[in-house]
């Protein structure tokens, strides 16, 4: 538990810590994927890859009519699905297998309000408290397949979905 809460505190402190000195983010991957050093890689579900990647495309069919296919192949992509397993793996596959509770449901509570928190520090808007919802699906996806490849995939979606279809519809809202 104390190794768990260090690394999300040194996340927070990088996070916060790059606004005045930028090269912090290049920690926050490596803070990310520490677990990957250290614990049960079998129980994260990193070896479920054929489960994960059909119940993670099938459960992100729901974004397909909504992506802009012509955008989606460049090497932003890939940044993208990078990250949402770099998050995968440290809150879904790392913290909801660390945290001793009795009831899954406010276990993946708990992991959400600690997923969301990191996407408050650069701005405080409606649009990133937002984050929660989706990274309790995550959660419930976790859950379900016993793969962190699954909520990796559906997070990637859900980014995608969310920076472009939700982006355009902000941007003609407003205009």
């Amino acid at each position: 538990m104390f190794l768990s809460l260090s690394l999300y505190f040194a996340l927070i402190f990088s996070l916060i810590g790059s606004r005045y000195f930028p090269f912090l983010t290049d920690f926050v991957p490596v803070i990310l994927l520490s677990p990957l050093l250290f614990f049960n890689l079998e129980k994260m579900g990193l070896f479920s890859i054929k489960r994960g990647i059909i119940h993670g495309i099938t459960f992100s069919a729901v974004y397909f009519p909504f992506i802009n296919w012509e955008t989606f192949f460049s090497l932003k992509t890939l940044d993208i699905f990078f990250l949402a397993f770099c998050e995968e793996i440290f809150f879904r596959g790392y913290l909801l297998n660390v945290f001793k509770m009795n009831s899954f449901h406010k276990k993946n509570i708990l992991v959400s309000v600690l997923f969301t928190l990191p996407h408050l520090i650069f701005s405080i808007s409606p649009d990133r408290f937002l984050v929660f919802l989706p990274s309790l699906l995550f959660g419930y996806l976790y859950f379900y397949t016993r793969t962190v490849w699954s909520s990796t995939i559906f997070h990637f979606f859900s980014n995608i979905f969310f920076m472009d279809f939700f982006g355009r519809f902000v941007k003609t809202f407003l205009s």
